[in-house]
């Protein structure tokens, strides 16, 4: 399915600190080269198709900020600095949030308010104005990624939060939650996950409910279950990210959407729970939908969607069929296998939809449907 823009769709991007082509440390952009062979560059993004001018604005204008800060980049955390990467998102409307990640290193807090101060200032009033940013965060960290949890993100102008909508439906998006990048493409591939899960649904005035369960592993911001919710009785939503689990519950009564459950937890130890409360309520599930990350699925969280006989149809959706995935794949379709508690009755993929989220680059989400 091809998505329905091919340029500067990116509604997020994230833009690192190094040394650039003129050997100068404070270079915005993405890396070329290898660490392997030590000749990493950091080289500007104004050249690529799949982001938007806005993005290319704002890590333009966060290099000439960084270039003025008599504060050092950070480009390994053992040998100090403080500036680190920035990461924009927009959305349809234009709406733009940009997030400046910093290193502390020994700065008392007093001297870390100055410099976020400066940040604002020339975001705000200063020549960084040109980018309207409608919400600028600030997260301090000395570990290369962290949550909200970990340390949060500081909100110094603006809104706290951006919105977008997809197939008719309004979506909160925080600082670090999880969306697709291309909205567009993310109307394509919603659509197909709905009537992949759904099936026997007609349109317009025919319309009828199918009604039963839909169980939605890794349901991030519950947009999957927030699109599907019409169809059936209920929504139940699983997700790791406490933030996104926020986001997943407030989506929902933005868009009064009564039937939608989402617990906070890992997947492979809340996942127990709601199966027995189906297999005790008589099942009525009629689909389970997982949308994991690169890793794939914990293999406990196999376990229990190939053991509850509940179960017939999975839809599977990958960003990387060919990496972690792979192993979930065999571990539904396998023979069963004691050793592996593996005794449910065996999945077979009967359908792959690739959707094209990502034009300019050969990577695309797959859409997989197992059924027994």
């Amino acid at each position: 399915m091809p998505s329905p823009v091919r340029d500067g769709y990116r509604n997020k991007s994230t833009f690192s600190v190094n040394r650039g082509v003129d050997g100068n440390p404070k270079t915005v952009g993405f890396y070329v080269g290898t660490g392997k062979k030590g000749n990493i560059v950091c080289v500007n993004g104004d050249h690529l198709l799949n982001m938007p001018e806005k993005h290319k604005l704002v890590a333009r204008c966060y290099q000439d900020f960084i270039r003025l800060s008599p504060l050092e980049p950070c480009l390994l955390f053992h040998t100090g600095g403080h500036w680190r990467e920035v990461t924009v998102r927009t959305n349809a409307e234009g709406r733009t949030m940009a997030i400046v990640y910093f290193h502390p290193q020994t700065l008392p807090p007093e001297e870390v308010a100055v410099h976020k101060a400066e940040l604002t200032g020339y975001f705000m009033r200063g020549p960084g104005s040109v980018c309207q940013l409608d919400s600028l965060f600030f997260q301090e960290s000395t570990m290369t990624r962290c949550t909200h949890e970990e340390s949060p993100y500081q909100l110094l102008h603006g809104q706290p939060h951006i919105y977008e909508e997809v197939q008719g439906f309004k979506f909160r998006i925080s600082a670090d939650a999880f969306f697709q990048v291309n909205q567009a493409a993310a109307e394509v591939l919603y659509g197909t996950v709905r009537d992949l899960c759904v099936p026997n649904h007609e349109e317009g005035r025919g319309r009828t409910k199918v009604g039963g369960t839909l169980l939605d592993v890794c349901c991030g911001t519950g947009a999957i279950g927030i699109i599907i919710s019409p169809r059936v009785d209920r929504i139940i939503g699983i997700e790791l990210i406490e933030q996104a689990v926020e986001d997943a519950r407030h989506n929902a009564a933005l868009n009064n959407v009564l039937n939608c459950e989402f617990i906070h937890g890992k997947a492979e130890v809340v996942l127990p729970g709601p199966m027995s409360q189906l297999s005790s309520s008589g099942g009525g599930l009629v689909a389970a939908v997982v949308n994991p990350a690169r890793a794939g699925l914990h293999h406990r969280v196999v376990r229990a969607l190939r053991n509850h006989p509940a179960i017939r149809r999975l839809v599977y959706v990958s960003c990387k069929p060919d990496g972690e995935a792979m192993r979930n794949f065999r571990e539904l379709c396998c023979a069963p296998d004691p050793q592996k508690k593996l005794t449910g009755e065996a999945f077979a993929p009967t359908l792959a939809v690739p959707v094209d989220m990502f034009p300019h680059t050969p990577h695309c989400e797959l859409v997989l449907l197992f059924e027994r």
